[in-house]
């Protein structure tokens, strides 16, 4: 197995000889070309997948068939972990932003692996944490206007990577799509932000003023 060192430092692997478990896991590795679906909706996914390199988008077919981003994944991240073990088929998917590379690991032997209980106390773990990042996401669609969600959105990030000055992980159209708004409206509200001196920004890298 190729970055074993890389893949023993996943969270998932915490307190566990990821080199044994591995084996017991049906682990394989998957290289992907930006813009390659990893996952497609509709179809059912028996493994949870783990982006070890680059990044990928999850995304939602809107009524008129237009991809709508969900979520970015960024290197680290397990995705596709509800829908592996319900069973249920994918309601979202999972496309390649860059070059990327996933590992997949059986989501039923990370359930019941009687030799590394472990693994399923931080699976157990990191469906806590992405529950915690669903239901933040929550709070800033709730807000009243959007200038009120993209300023809840930003001082999250503030809180999270520790500065005023934040970078966030995908372009206007992705954080529009996140936001739940049109992508012009959005880019209106920032720059009217901006003159009002709540905030500076440049690119994907915000200051909170």
């Amino acid at each position: 197995m190729d970055s074993l060192s890389a893949i023993a430092k996943l969270p998932l692997f915490a307190g566990v000889d990821a080199s044994a478990a591995l084996r017991d896991l049906n682990a394989r590795e998957g290289n992907y070309a930006a813009g390659e679906t990893l996952l497609r909706a509709g179809e059912r996914c028996e493994s949870v997948g783990i982006l070890l390199s680059g990044g990928a988008d999850v995304v939602r077919e809107d009524a008129g068939g237009n991809p709508v981003l969900v979520a970015h994944l960024s290197a680290g991240e397990l995705f596709a972990e509800a829908f592996a073990f319900s069973g249920a088929p994918l309601a979202v998917s999972v496309r390649a932003a860059e070059d990327s590379r996933v590992l997949w690991l059986s989501a039923e032997r990370i359930a019941v692996s009687p030799r590394y209980p472990r693994l399923a106390a931080n699976a157990l773990r990191l469906f806590a944490r992405k529950n915690l990042f669903l239901t933040e996401r929550i709070e800033h669609l709730t807000r009243h206007t959007l200038a009120e969600k993209v300023l809840s959105y930003l001082y999250s990030l503030a809180r999270s990577q520790g500065r005023p000055l934040v970078s966030v992980p995908f372009g206007r159209q992705g954080m529009a799509d996140y936001l739940g708004c049109d992508r012009s409206a959005l880019c209106a509200v920032l720059a009217k932000l901006k003159k009002e001196g709540k905030l500076d920004y440049h690119k994907n890298v915000f200051r909170i003023l």
